[in-house]
């Protein structure tokens, strides 16, 4: 990467007096969650430093509250999409545009972390203005996101982890990377009530929990775990004295019902789960068990031990972080970090119940070593 301006360079040295980052990370949910603790750290390094983070306004609630930032600055993907399929709303759409764009233009940044590298981000960062656009080199940008950036950071091999492909763009600051934060999230505080009363009411006040969630997006249907393997997790759970809570959001009480059909009768089927209350339940859970989805780096946010469960997804691309975790997926399977894996069966076919009991088992030993 060339060298920061020397202004910058003496601003990054002190303790951020003056100087403005916009983060650029405008979704998922758990994209997300693993982009905050490389911006704690910038807060830390550099505490009077001011901090906005671009998203999209749907997972506006993932940042509503957190200390580390000052403001955050929506992005209404939903309403220009809206305004994009007719003709008739184009000039509303020109004029919400240009609106962001001189909102932008008005937080005077010095720095963008561009987190997501895809062409929205970097246009995003271009319409900042801001002299250093700091992004991805390589195969980590994606759709000419290189043209909007002023300051590209290697980032090894394709199958490198996200959150350490996140940290490089911190590291190219200067700042030190270590430990890495996991703290309390707003979310986990404003669901704590309804997480508490679930936990009592339904679970029984003294029931040491782990949540299971079967439930993915429509559009990641692949990353789905078979129920059987869930619910092979709910009954080493229960055999070892842990209550399996299985959580269901919008449009998955069906695939929670499936899980609960071949779980023991120990398990419990939740009532429906928003985002707050499902992170109280992981902030006061002994472990989350699911697939590759937001909850998972949800849990790992809110330091709850992780048993993830991998299919055509890559592992170590899409590892837990910061937490006592065991990944599981298909012996012998060849992860090459291309898009086009095989998904038959959502490519969980060859991982066995046995794989998910034995990984149960050694979570919960190292999480009892650990105290959790």
């Amino acid at each position: 990467m060339r060298a920061l301006p020397p202004a910058l360079q003496h601003a990054l040295r002190d303790d951020g007096e003056n100087l403005s980052f916009l983060v650029v990370r405008l979704g998922a949910l758990g994209d997300i969650l693993r982009t905050i603790p490389p911006v704690r750290l910038l807060r830390r390094a550099l505490p009077r430093a001011t901090i906005r983070w671009v998203l999209d306004d749907r997972w506006r609630i993932a940042l509503e509250g957190l200390a580390d930032i000052d403001e955050i600055l929506p992005l209404p993907r939903r309403d220009w999409e809206r305004r994009a399929r007719s003709p008739v709303g184009w000039p509303g759409l020109l004029r919400s545009i240009g609106a962001f764009r001189t909102r932008l233009r008005r937080t005077r940044t010095d720095i963008v972390l561009d987190f997501h590298g895809n062409l929205r981000s970097g246009i995003v960062g271009w319409f900042s203005a801001a002299p250093v656009r700091l992004g991805y080199a390589g195969h980590q940008q994606k759709e000419g996101n290189r043209w909007f950036t002023t300051h590209r950071v290697a980032v090894g091999q394709r199958r490198t982890p996200r959150m350490e492909r996140n940290l490089e763009l911190i590291r190219a600051l200067g700042i030190p990377d270590q430990p890495l934060p996991i703290g309390e999230l707003p979310l986990a505080r404003d669901g704590a009530a309804e997480a508490r009363r679930i936990a009592e009411e339904i679970c029984g006040a003294s029931a040491s929990l782990a949540v299971i969630a079967p439930g993915v997006s429509a559009a990641q249907a692949h990353k789905k775990p078979p129920p059987a393997l869930l619910a092979a997790a709910c009954r080493r759970l229960a055999t070892r004295g842990v209550t399996p809570l299985i959580v269901w959001g919008p449009g998955e009480e069906s695939d929670a019902r499936r899980v609960l059909q071949h779980a023991p009768r120990e398990s419990i089927l939740a009532p429906a789960t928003d985002l707050r209350t499902l992170a109280g339940l992981l902030a006061r859970a002994r472990m989350f068990v699911g697939g590759d989805t937001g909850p998972l780096h949800m849990a790992c946010a809110l330091g709850c031990p992780v048993l993830a469960m991998y299919g055509s997804t890559d592992p170590l691309v899409n590892s837990p972080w910061g937490v006592a975790s065991r990944s599981v997926f298909p012996p012998g399977r060849r992860y090459t970090g291309v898009k086009k894996l095989d998904r038959e069966s959502g490519g969980f076919g060859g991982l066995t119940p046995e794989q998910v009991e034995t990984a149960v088992d050694e979570l919960l030993a190292e999480t009892a070593r650990r105290g959790k």
